[in-house]
């Protein structure tokens, strides 16, 4: 039993200390997508494919302006997670005020 209580201490204390020890090495050479996965990845938010861009280590919805990023070669796609990729134009919003 205490072996047990070992195992599962280390299990949950040291795996999220390993984690963030794989996201700081990570940051420096960040592990890219497995290429097969893409075709079964979609924007949770409208549901179409996503587009993989190596430059950036994302996954990039065009339609939406938004990129998921990918951590540890692991997608994040939380949509509260993702960045915006293209401003908004400031001519509709000034055409809406008198």
């Amino acid at each position: 039993a205490a072996v047990l209580r070992r195992a599962a201490s280390s299990g949950s204390g040291g795996g999220g200390q390993g984690r963030g020890q794989r996201r700081d090495s990570g940051s420096a050479r960040p592990q890219p997508l497995d290429p097969s996965l893409l075709p079964f990845l979609v924007c949770p938010l409208s549901k179409r494919p996503l587009r993989y861009d190596e430059a950036t280590n994302e996954l990039v919805n065009e339609e939406l302006g938004i990129a998921y990023p990918i951590i540890d070669g692991i997608p994040n796609m939380i949509p509260e997670a993702a960045r915006m990729t293209q401003k908004k134009p400031p001519a509709p919003e000034g055409s809406e005020q008198p």
